[in-house]
């Protein structure tokens, strides 16, 4: 294997180009999360609606579309920091590093979210989960600053995917940490994370669809890094 060529990485033979590299990037999460989501819903699996995208990790179809197609996107998210790095090593920021190290963070982070399901280990999907979205955050703003001198459409795409991202992250954590102290005193956080869930479904309400929001903004993010590395 090979990951140095010039426009991808070369696989048993076979070059993969960095244009496909970063197109299944953003489009294997998002079939792995509508798919493993819709099946979740369909199959009368989901605790309530609307619910975390990482409640689709059920033990079942849905678990395993969940896990496998997570686990793979986290493995290409580092492939995809790496290369998109090599692509601008020549130009003189601090952002490269930036770059690069938070796109492997956010990648490492989501393989290990693909396998600690949020009904098992709570307190790990959690930690991965706030990595994956500020990692992935971080990154996109760092290619974004990279990519400044692009296309007027891809930057303008990457603005509205950045926004989202954020938007996302901000209304995700504040309704779930506002309920939570709001009623801390009725609360047990000792029950099982389902009986968790369950009583913070109200907050749910609120950080389930934000939390889609940010998914949302960080494959749009990615896809407009797409189109301005092809026109680099």
């Amino acid at each position: 294997m090979s990951w140095n060529t010039k426009n991808g990485i070369k696989i048993a033979g076979t070059e993969v180009s960095d244009a496909l590299l970063i197109r299944l990037g953003w489009l294997l999460p998002m079939m792995t999360v509508v798919t493993s989501m819709s099946i979740h819903a369909l199959s009368g699996h989901a605790r309530a609606i609307p619910f975390f995208v990482s409640e689709s990790d059920y033990p079942g179809l849905e678990g395993t579309v969940f896990t496998t197609g997570l686990a793979i996107t986290g493995v290409l998210v580092c492939i995809l920091a790496y290369r998109l790095n090599l692509a601008v090593q020549e130009r003189d920021s601090k952002w490269i590093q930036i770059s690069l190290y938070s796109g492997i963070l956010a990648g490492m982070s989501l393989s290990v979210l693909a396998f600690a399901n949020i009904y098992d280990m709570l307190l790990i999907h959690s930690i991965a989960s706030l990595l994956v979205f500020v990692g992935g955050f971080v990154w996109g703003a760092s290619m974004h600053k990279l990519y400044s001198n692009s296309t007027p459409y891809g930057s303008k795409l990457r603005s509205m995917g950045l926004w989202m991202t954020a938007l996302g992250i901000v209304l995700m954590n504040v309704s779930l940490g506002v309920y939570v102290f709001w009623k801390r005193d009725e609360l047990s956080m000792q029950d099982a994370h389902v009986d968790i869930l369950n009583q913070i479904q109200p907050a749910i309400n609120i950080a389930a669809p934000a939390e889609y929001l940010l998914i949302a903004g960080l494959m749009v993010t990615l896809a407009s890094i797409g189109r301005d590395y092809q026109k680099d």
